[in-house]
């Protein structure tokens, strides 16, 4: 957790540097108003130990679907805050023995503070940070249907919710008249020890740790 939170810091630091080092340091020049963004795209889940009681799998996971909306208010200055609801699912893929593969998902609603950074051509980039909770994770184990495979140790559904999450944004916006824009964004997103709880008093723990690429569109009201 240590090292992805590492990554995370430094994530912020260099969208900052970046965007600050070729982007003049103007404002952007709109009124402060509430607005709304949509959202959709890829989630990829990193590799992690998946531990159900005593006996553990390593976990492969392939990307998949992000999909989410936020409503938030953009400040007469640099700043802007917003609450956000998001889903993310990506596929798992362990040993036989273990279960016959799965899906790892979430949905999270996180407060964001983001940071306009100035004006880059027609671009307005931002960095930006979050805070907030799950409502629910959840990862299903499917039992290996394979006729000559070893019967799987691990099938079921385990699930918690109210689990700290949080997560690092960098991204730029491009205006498309006063009221709408598009944008485009990298997240980092992490949930901190996600126990989960399946049927029959079974406990499992995966760690839960995304690099997210999306794009979606804004409206001002």
């Amino acid at each position: 957790m240590f090292r992805f939170r590492s990554r995370i810091l430094v994530t912020t630091l260099v969208g900052t540097l970046l965007a600050g080092g070729v982007a003049m340091a103007q404002e952007a020049g709109d009124q402060p108003g509430f607005y709304a963004r949509v959202y959709g795209g890829i989630s990829t889940l990193s590799d992690t130990r998946v531990d159900v009681g005593m006996s553990s799998a390593s976990g492969e996971f392939s990307g998949r679907t992000l999909a989410g909306g936020a409503f938030g208010y953009d400040y007469e200055g640099p700043w802007r805050v917003e609450i956000e609801y998001t889903y993310r699912s990506s596929d798992v893929k362990v040993p036989a023995g273990f279960a016959g593969g799965g899906d790892y998902a979430s949905t999270a609603i996180l407060v964001n503070g983001l940071y306009n950074l100035g004006q880059l051509g027609p671009l307005r980039p931002y960095v930006g940070a979050g805070i907030g909770f799950t409502r629910e994770v959840d990862l299903d184990l499917k039992p290996q249907t394979a006729p000559s495979a070893p019967p799987s140790f691990a099938p079921g559904s385990y699930s918690s919710s109210g689990r700290l999450a949080f997560q690092a944004i960098t991204g730029a916006e491009i205006p498309f008249d006063e009221r709408w824009s598009g944008f485009g964004e990298l997240r980092a997103f992490a949930i901190d020890s996600p126990n989960l709880s399946g049927s029959g008093g079974k406990k499992l723990r995966a760690d839960y740790q995304t690099f997210d690429v999306l794009v979606g569109v804004s409206r001002r009201f």
